[in-house]
């Protein structure tokens, strides 16, 4: 799915750093400067919404777009207070995912 939405948001015209889990994507959140990312909430060493808590205590003001395939009930408690842009639910298309990209960066 990473690979996919990085091959796709790259041919819409976005530039793209991908994490295949959530330390990786706290290492490039140190790094580098992003408009929006998308983080699921099921990643294989820590939860997503860890990885928005601790970008959010380390000053990321970045828009953040949950993915998700589990019931909302299941996590919504845990991201209530991250400021999160928007939640996808997956499976979700991928012109959907362009247009949150999209928005979440006008409102940045």
């Amino acid at each position: 799915m990473r690979l996919l939405l990085q091959d796709f948001l790259e041919t819409v015209g976005y530039e793209v750093l991908t994490a295949p889990d959530g330390q990786t994507a706290l290492d490039i959140a140190d790094r580098e400067e992003f408009g929006v990312a998308f983080v699921d909430i099921n990643l294989p060493d820590i939860t997503g919404d860890e990885v928005m808590r601790v970008m959010r205590n380390r000053g990321v003001e970045s828009k953040l777009i949950v993915l998700s395939g589990n019931l909302p009930e299941t996590y919504e408690h845990r991201i209530a207070d991250l400021e999160i842009f928007e939640v996808l639910e997956k499976p979700v298309d991928l012109l959907v995912i362009s247009d949150a990209a999209e928005r979440a960066l006008a409102h940045a």
